[in-house]
Parts: C-alpha cells; structure tokens; sequence
C-alpha cells in the first residue's frame, strides 16, 4: 500500500512574502563599501570622480552623490572639496557612530553600560595574561607610573586621558582587535559621561578620583607581569567593584540614560573624536 504524500498548498498571492525592493543607491552603497573592506580600494586611494562612477553604475551623479555622503558618514570616505573622495578606513570610528546610535535609541541606562564594560574587561585581562608583550607590560607601567605625577597636571582632559590610556594600553595587550575597539568606546563614554554630568568638580576632585584607582592598576599589572591569571582577575574585579561603587553611591551618576537630550552632544562630540 502506497504512503499518501501530504499535498502543498499553495499561500495565496497576497500572503507571500514579497521581496524588499532595494534601493539603487543602497546597492551602490554597498558596493563600494565591499570595495573598502576587502581593499581593492586601498586606505588613500582616491575614488573615481562623480561621472566616472555615475557611467559605471547606470545612475544620476547625485544618487552618486548621496552614496558617497552615507559612506562618509559610515567612515569610509573622506571628501576633500576640490580634491576628490578618499578612501578612509576608520573603523572605530564606524563602531562607535553605529553604537551610539543604539545605545541612544534604545535608551540605555549607564549602569547597562558599566555592566558590558565589566564582562569587555574580564575578558581583556585573560587575554592579556596569556598573550602581552614585554612592550605591552612596559607601556602599561610607563602609564601607570605617571600616576605618581598627576599633581603636575593642570586640566581635567589630561587626567581622564591617563586613565583611559592604562585602560587602552590593557586592552591593546589582549590583541583582539574587536575587543580593543569594544572597549575604547566604553571607556570614552563613561568618562566623558562623567566629566559632563559633574563638570562643576574642580581638578583636585578628578586627581583624587584617579589616584583612588592606582592601587588597582598596579595590582593588575603585578598579575600580569606574573602571567598569574588569578591574580590579575581578582585585581580587576576590585578596580570594577570600585567603579560600580562609585556609580551607584552618586544620585546624578546612578540615573543617566543615554538617551538624555543633555548627554546626546556631548556623547556626538566623544564619537568625532573617534575620526582618525
């Protein structure tokens, strides 16, 4: 006896779904993005001109034109004005515009954003015990030496600027690009939400804020040397521990949300920086 197969039933035309109809300047976009990416268009290189591209791709100059502003606003291209379109590779320029713009869509809490920067960072020190350079140890002690000069420096943006560049320096040590570039927008954020959200702190405030992390660094960096990886774990849960802390005892600090009209300008202004 025969097996009835089951029959197929066909949806009704108006119930299938219909293909997204892509835009021909997306596709350009992509295009040309492709091109970047996999460097057959090398970091410099000029793009042909507005015709040129025009003729290839079948389309108007400004649909080119349009093009090329969205893949200057992704941080692929420079446009120098009366030099043509140059390709640019600024990828942690890219990550952080494309972050910022969720983080602020989806109006996240800074606490949500400490508690991504600790997972980041675990995962750093891991990476960093088993894989830093001798040169990688020694710029993080260089760093972590000019701790002891920070009464010489005379503006705020110096001081945060030495903790984020310990920071950095740790991160650059697990050599993993994409955690690298994780981690420097965290670190940029959080400070630069700091420093506007108590911008009435004078620099003796930030100084003493900074060297309450020193003993922090210094054992992460004694952990390290040793390539003793719970050493340096538990140094870094203290040097986190005390961030959250400090987060979480602040009314003001505790209760920012991305998403807040004061914070979005001077977060843009944090993200241009990003531009190499």
């Amino acid at each position: 006896m025969k097996t009835k197969q089951p029959s197929t039933v066909a949806l009704p035309t108006e119930l299938k779904p219909r293909p997204r109809r892509i835009k021909l300047v997306d596709e350009i976009i992509e295009s040309l993005r492709q091109d970047i990416v996999t460097r057959r268009l090398p970091d410099g290189e000029r793009l042909p001109s507005e015709k040129e591209l025009s003729d290839r791709f079948g389309v108007s100059q400004p649909t080119i034109r349009e093009a090329i502003r969205a893949l200057e606003t992704l941080g692929l291209v420079e446009v120098l004005h009366g030099n043509g379109t140059f390709v640019r590779g600024q990828g942690d320029f890219a990550l952080a515009s494309a972050l910022q713009t969720l983080l602020q869509l989806e109006s996240v809490g800074i606490m949500e954003v400490i508690d991504i920067r600790q997972s980041l960072g675990r995962l750093s020190i891991e990476l960093a015990v088993a894989k830093a350079t001798d040169a990688d140890i020694a710029e993080m002690a260089r760093i972590s030496d000019q701790f002891e000069q920070l009464g010489d420096l005379k503006e705020v943006d110096d001081v945060i600027a030495r903790v984020i560049g310990f920071q950095r320096a740790l991160s650059a040590a697990s050599h993993n690009a994409l955690l690298q570039s994780l981690e420097a927008f965290l670190l940029a954020l959080l400070n630069e939400v700091q420093f506007k959200t108590l911008s009435g702190r004078g620099i003796r405030f930030w100084r003493a804020r900074a060297m309450d992390f020193q003993p922090h660094r210094v054992a992460i960096l004694d952990g390290i040397r040793a390539r003793d990886a719970a050493v340096a774990r538990a140094a870094m849960d203290r040097y986190f521990d005390a961030q959250r802390e400090r987060f979480e005892q602040d009314d003001i600090l505790r209760a920012i949300n991305l998403s807040n009209p004061r914070l979005i300008d001077a977060v843009s202004d944090m993200v241009r920086q990003f531009r190499t």
